[in-house]
């Protein structure tokens, strides 16, 4: 049984969403719903993000729709520094604070502003230790951003750690998306 499970994945820009209405997110939302509806069917009882535009956002969605459908799931953020998303236009800053509003639990790893990279490496060890396993929106084919999560997610398997990893590739996503449309 995994109790906490931390999911991530592509950037909004990294999938071309641009818009808060795009049919991409819905897809996306669509899927992790149920594929949490699973989880949460087998104990799962927190799911943790950061706080990326993009796929940890849409995850936020997905848990407050399994919610209320009744599933007892939570959602917890974990942001790596101070200040997450202070630099972002204002539109991205509204969705992030309606995002953490929405959110069971929010904190960050230090008071500090960002100042290096080893505070997402760090991150990244605070949501592995503190996760039993991980989905990841991510196409090893394609690169991106989630390539550093995910090779963190490899490295602590490989070292030996009791920790489920699941990769979600884009074809995986597409076959989703035509399954979905089809009905």
């Amino acid at each position: 049984m995994l109790k906490n499970l931390w999911i991530t994945g592509y950037r909004s820009y990294e999938i071309g969403m641009f818009k808060e209405d795009d049919p991409k997110a819905e897809v996306i939302q669509k899927f992790f719903e149920e594929r949490l509806i699973n989880y949460a069917e087998d104990g799962t009882e927190w799911i943790l993000t950061g706080a990326q535009l993009g796929t940890e956002q849409i995850i936020g969605k997905a848990v407050t729709s399994l919610k209320n459908k009744g599933y007892n799931i939570k959602h917890a953020v974990m942001l790596p520094f101070a200040e997450f998303g202070d630099k972002w236009n204002d539109n991205n800053k509204r969705l992030l604070n309606i995002f953490l509003r929405n959110a069971d639990y929010v904190n960050k790893l230090t008071n500090m502003r960002y100042h290096s990279g080893k505070q997402l490496k760090v991150w990244q060890e605070f949501m592995l230790n503190h996760s039993d396993g991980s989905i990841i929106f991510y196409d090893p084919e394609s690169g991106g951003k989630p390539q550093y999560d995910y090779e963190a997610m490899k490295n602590y398997v490989d070292r030996g750690k009791d920790y489920q990893l699941e990769l979600v590739d884009f074809d995986t996503m597409q076959d989703f998306a035509n399954i979905m449309y089809d009905n």
